[in-house]
């Protein structure tokens, strides 16, 4: 069990994520080019990327349902958009951090189209994989 050696620091460094991220979505990913590196890690890529295999997986039947209920019925005309937005965390090309953020969004937030009410699912996914190509 490891101690927090300066335990204001991941308070510091999770504020500083947190305005960076909000300026990144406002059009000003040069300015925090420190935050954009943290977002568009392979490792985060992957991360996503194999959340949305299970978001596909429990859409084709294949993975028993999960712990938060996605609004399956919604989505299913639009896997092919799901499989998309995977594909293209999984190739090399580079994608833009305010993309990455609006992934991470589409993926945890309870108001995105994948787990709230949404009167165009297919229009919100195609939004989130144009930011990505965003460079």
């Amino acid at each position: 069990m490891g101690i927090a050696l300066h335990p204001g620091s991941w308070l510091e460094r999770r504020r500083a994520r947190r305005e960076a991220d909000y300026w990144i979505e406002h059009g000003f990913e040069g300015r925090y080019r420190w935050r954009v590196d943290e977002l568009t890690t392979e490792r985060e890529r992957r991360l996503c990327a194999r959340a949305l295999r299970g978001v596909l997986g429990e859409l084709d039947g294949s993975l028993l349902p999960g712990v938060t209920p996605l609004r399956l019925t919604a989505l299913r005309p639009h896997a092919a958009r799901l499989e998309a937005l995977r594909a293209r965390l999984l190739d090399e090309r580079p994608v833009s951090g305010h993309g990455m953020l609006a992934v991470n969004e589409l993926l945890t937030s309870p108001g995105s189209c994948l787990f709230a009410e949404c009167d165009d699912p297919g229009g919100a996914l195609d939004n989130v994989l144009a930011l990505l190509e965003e460079e």
